[in-house]
């Protein structure tokens, strides 16, 4: 919950609030933080584009995002959901929550109607709260922000939904459960475990349990690290949504070195070995709020959990539309040599069309290699 303050503090002291925060950003880039908000012009610190600040602190944009959502959580920042309108260019910024936004909705500037995409038309800025420091009116400064945005690119709604210290510590930002926002283009994990069902039998409940939850660390921590996050457990399956078709592989890649890795650590063999079946699939979908938490919809969501269905284990399975990616494209020329690229058309279930799928065998032991 947001922290209120009896007294406007100085910026020198509300930055111990964030050393409980340092696993996200170290010590030093907290003072560095502080030092911007206290000394930045005005028109810096008002409906600031996240992209800007991992500009002047020069850190990547993804570790600023988490850093600042530990200030948002120490009542620090505020921060706002702007709609653009794709029409006249114009900007809602009246929103400050994600519950406030809704898939229909209409140009407060120019009337046009139109439903806002949460990797488009969908941004977020901050500024610095007004116990901290109260901003005059001249701090709101359009034509900067418009010129901070062409320079750098704005900083999706999206990028946010991927980011597991945003669900962590603000459960309560979620989309109305009768709305959802469009995605243009998400990418998306399914994994599952193979034979799962014959280990609780043999080794037991209590044991199987462990195992399992030893492998979900791992693929949450995988996720985390390439730009993602886990949305959902079921069963001893995941699914993880990535802004990238390259993240979502290269997480993929090292969620079966992960898993390959946390075998030999325990000395896994036999019936408790664990062998991780992934599908990989990109296109759009719906954001929406299932059971209270964040959740996707769509065909796209249908056909990655199909593909992963098609995964024997110790392999990657994924479909046309994440080969033809160029930057995926380069990220296979690197590991086609060690582990053929196997693929075919097959109709998958519930789908009218067939689709194009290829398999990346990653055979026992050699998941370590490819990370090289």
């Amino acid at each position: 919950m947001f922290r209120l303050f009896k007294r406007r503090p100085d910026l020198r002291d509300v930055a111990a609030s964030l050393e409980p925060h340092a696993i996200a950003a170290d010590l030093d880039l907290i003072k560095r933080l502080v030092a911007f908000l206290e000394t930045a012009e005005d028109y810096e610190v008002f409906h600031c584009n996240p992209r800007y600040l991992a500009e002047r602190l020069e850190q990547p944009d993804r570790t600023v995002l988490k850093l600042l959502m530990a200030a948002l959580y120490e009542g620090i920042i505020t921060l706002h959901w702007e709609v653009r309108c794709p029409a006249c260019g114009g900007i809602d910024g009246q929103h400050g929550s994600l519950h406030d936004l809704h898939h229909d909705t209409d140009c407060p500037a120019c009337g046009n109607h139109f439903s806002p995409h949460l990797d488009d038309e969908v941004h977020i800025t901050f500024s610095i709260h007004r116990r901290l420091r109260n901003l005059p009116a001249r701090a709101d400064d359009p034509a900067f922000r418009a010129t901070i945005d062409a320079r750098l690119g704005p900083t999706h709604g999206l990028s946010l939904l991927t980011l597991p210290d945003f669900q962590r510590l603000f459960p309560q930002q979620r989309l109305l459960p009768n709305e959802s926002l469009d995605v243009t283009r998400v990418s998306l994990i399914f994994t599952d475990l193979a034979g799962s069902t014959a280990m609780y039998a043999r080794r037991g409940d209590p044991r199987a349990y462990y195992l399992v939850r030893l492998h979900f660390d791992e693929l949450f921590r995988v996720a985390d690290v390439h730009g993602g996050t886990v949305v959902k457990t079921i069963g001893d399956a995941i699914l993880g949504v990535f802004q990238t078709p390259l993240e979502a592989m290269q997480a993929a890649l090292e969620m079966q070195h992960a898993i390959d890795t946390l075998n030999q650590r325990y000395f896994l063999v036999d019936e408790e070995r664990l062998i991780l079946k992934v599908g990989v699939h990109s296109g759009p979908c719906l954001s929406v709020t299932l059971n209270d938490r964040p959740d996707y919809f769509g065909t796209t969501v249908n056909t990655a959990a199909r593909v992963q269905g098609l995964s024997v284990g110790s392999d990657l399975v994924f479909t046309e539309p994440v080969r033809t990616n160029h930057q995926v494209q380069a990220f296979l020329q690197r590991h086609l040599n060690a582990h053929p690229l196997e693929s075919r058309s097959v109709l998958l279930k519930g789908m009218i069309e067939e689709q194009q799928v290829h398999r990346l065998v990653l055979p026992h032991g050699a998941m370590a290699e490819s990370q090289a």
